[in-house]
C-alpha cells in the first residue's frame, strides 16, 4: 500500500482518478481548493490553494507520500487558453514537486495536454511530433514537464506526463462542446457551431483516468498519451447526439468561426501506449456518447448561456 497525494482531486479529470484509486487499497490524500458538498469515504480530504508556492510545499511536507497524481491546473471554459494564471500554476508546480522530491516522494504523474504539440495532419507521437504550443496554457504545460524533468533527475523521482487529448463524460463543464450540444438539445434551443471539420481524439473520462492511474502505479517513464487513436470530426459528433434526439433542425453548422489558430486535426498517436502498457480506451466514442444521451434527462429545460456557445468549438 503506497501513500498517494492526489491534486486537483475535484475537478473534471481529478474526480475521475480519484474514484479509479479510491477502491485500490492506497492510502489516498486529495487536495482541493475548497470544502465540498460530498465527501467520499477513504479519502483524507486538504483544503489548500495550491496557486500559492508555499502551500503546494507544505501539503506535501505533511502528507509526505511516496506517489504524486498532480492533476490541478486552470481549465475554466473560455479562459484557461491565454490566461496567466497558468504561469503562476507553473510555478507552484516546481515548488510541489521539489518539496515531493526533498521528501522522499519516489513517482510522480503530471497532467499534460495535446496543445503542447505542434499538430500538423497526423497524429501526435510523444517522441516524434514537435513540441510547438501556440498557446500559454500550451507552453506553460510544457515548461512544466521539462522543469520536472529536471527534478526528477536531481532527487532521482520516476516521473510521467500523461498528454491528455479531449476528455469527455461525467463531470464535464457545461461549456465544453458536448455538454453545450446535449443541455442544448435538451433545452430545444439552437446548436450553433462551426462546420465542424476539425478532428479531434474524443476520450471518455472513465478510460482517460483508467490510463492516467495505470501509469501512477506502473514503472515506465517519460511523456504519455492519453487518448484513443481514432479521428472524428466535430461535425459528426453533433449529428450523432442532434440524430438521436431527433433534433437535427437545432444544429447551425457554419453559425460560428473556429477559434484562432484552432488546428484542423489533432489525434493521438498510442503506439507507444499500446506497446509500453498493452492499454487501449474500452469506451469507443459512440458508446461513450449513448452514455452521455442516457444521462441527458437531468438538463431537460437548461438554459444554454451565451457564453458556451463561444466555448463550443474549443478543445
Amino acid at each position: 500500500m503506497s501513500r498517494i497525494l492526489l491534486t486537483g482531486a475535484s475537478g473534471f479529470i481529478g474526480s475521475h482518478c480519484l474514484n479509479a484509486l479510491r477502491d485500490r487499497g492506497h492510502e489516498l490524500h486529495a487536495v482541493v481548493r475548497t470544502v465540498k458538498a460530498t465527501i467520499s469515504d477513504g479519502v483524507t480530504w486538504h483544503y489548500r490553494d495550491l496557486r500559492e508556492p508555499e502551500q503546494a510545499a507544505e501539503i506535501v511536507a505533511k502528507v509526505q507520500p511516496e506517489l504524486l497524481l498532480h492533476c490541478a491546473w486552470i481549465a475554466t471554459p473560455g479562459l484557461y487558453a491565454t490566461s496567466p494564471e497558468n504561469v503562476a500554476w507553473l510555478q507552484s508546480t516546481v515548488a510541489l514537486v521539489e518539496a515531493f522530491g526533498k521528501h522522499g516522494g519516489r513517482r510522480l504523474v503530471g497532467i499534460g495536454t495535446s496543445a503542447e504539440y505542434d499538430p500538423g495532419d497526423r497524429p501526435c507521437s510523444e517522441d516524434v511530433t514537435p513540441i510547438s504550443p501556440s498557446t500559454i496554457y500550451g507552453k506553460s504545460k510544457a515548461a512544466t514537464w521539462l522543469a520536472i524533468q529536471a527534478l526528477a533527475q536531481q532527487h532521482g523521482i520516476s516521473a510521467c506526463w500523461a498528454r491528455l487529448f479531449v476528455p469527455y463524460g461525467p463531470g464535464d463543464s457545461p461549456r465544453r462542446l458536448i455538454p453545450y450540444v446535449t443541455n442544448s438539445l435538451a433545452a430545444g434551443a439552437r446548436v450553433e457551431t462551426t462546420l465542424g471539420l476539425q478532428v479531434r481524439d474524443f476520450i471518455f473520462a472513465c478510460d482517460a483516468a483508467d490510463l492516467i492511474v495505470r501509469l501512477l502505479l506502473g514503472q515506465v517513464t517519460g511523456a504519455f498519451n492519453v487518448g484513443t487513436g481514432v479521428p472524428s470530426s466535430i461535425r459528426s459528433v453533433v449529428e450523432y447526439l442532434a440524430d438521436a434526439c431527433g433534433r437535427r433542425e437545432l444544429v447551425q453548422f457554419g453559425a460560428r468561426q473556429p477559434a484562432p489558430g484552432d488546428p484542423q486535426v489533432l489525434v493521438a498517436d498510442m503506439t507507444k501506449v499500446e506497446r509500453c502498457l498493452r492499454w487501449s480506451a474500452a469506451t469507443d466514442l459512440r458508446a461513450g456518447l449513448d452514455r452521455v444521451l442516457a444521462a441527458m434527462g437531468a438538463t431537460v429545460g437548461a438554459t444554454v448561456p451565451a457564453a458556451a456557445r463561444d466555448e463550443a468549438n474549443r478543445t
